[in-house]
This record gives C-alpha cells, sequence and structure tokens, in this order.
C-alpha cells in the first residue's frame, strides 16, 4: 500500500501532529495510478523482481474487496481504470505503521 504514497523517511512522516491532514503532503496528495501496468512497474521497481499482471490484479482486487482502494472508470476510455488509496486504506496503512512503532 505503501506504493499509494510519495516518498518518506521514516514512520514518524505520518504522525507529526504539527501538521493538519491537508498540511501533510504524505496524506493530502496521493499517487494515483491509471491502469495496472502503471502499478506492476512501480511494485516491480520495489521488489526488484517480476511479477504477473494477474498477481497484481489479486492484490488490487484484494485491496478493492476491504474498500483500501478507489477505482474509477477512465472518463475518455471508460476501459482503463484510474486507482488511488481510500480513506479506510490510508487509516488502514497508519495504523499498520503505528503498530510497528509501537513495537
Amino acid at each position: 500500500m505503501e506504493l499509494f504514497f510519495n516518498t518518506y523517511d521514516t514512520y514518524r512522516d505520518f504522525f507529526n501532529p504539527d501538521l493538519s491532514f491537508n498540511d501533510n503532503l504524505l496524506l493530502f496528495k496521493r499517487k494515483k495510478y491509471n491502469s495496472l501496468e502503471e502499478i506492476k512497474e512501480a511494485l516491480e521497481g520495489k521488489r526488484k523482481k517480476s511479477l504477473s499482471r494477474g498477481s497484481i490484479n489479486g492484490f488490487v482486487q484484494k485491496l478493492s474487496k476491504i474498500s483500501a482502494l478507489d477505482i474509477y472508470p477512465n472518463p475518455k476510455d471508460k476501459k482503463e481504470k484510474t486507482i488511488e488509496i481510500s480513506y479506510i486504506g490510508i487509516a488502514y496503512f497508519i495504523h499498520k505503521l503505528f503498530l510497528k512503532i509501537k513495537l
């Protein structure tokens, strides 16, 4: 899920109490992907290994099923979709980061 956030150095970047949601660029300005191919390239770059389109589709479907992603049809061709993290996805991600910090 971290593919949907801009680059950050530490977990604390998400929990800066001096910033409101709209001032925290990690939360307010989230990355969007316009196709599964874009997500595939980003994830392969992160993991440094090749992944199948089916595994990426499964990843997206799993996150969509738990409402962690918002998927919108592309208004130009109705085929490709815009994929971005939802507010529920943000909360889930921050919760996981918070648990890592406590451990």
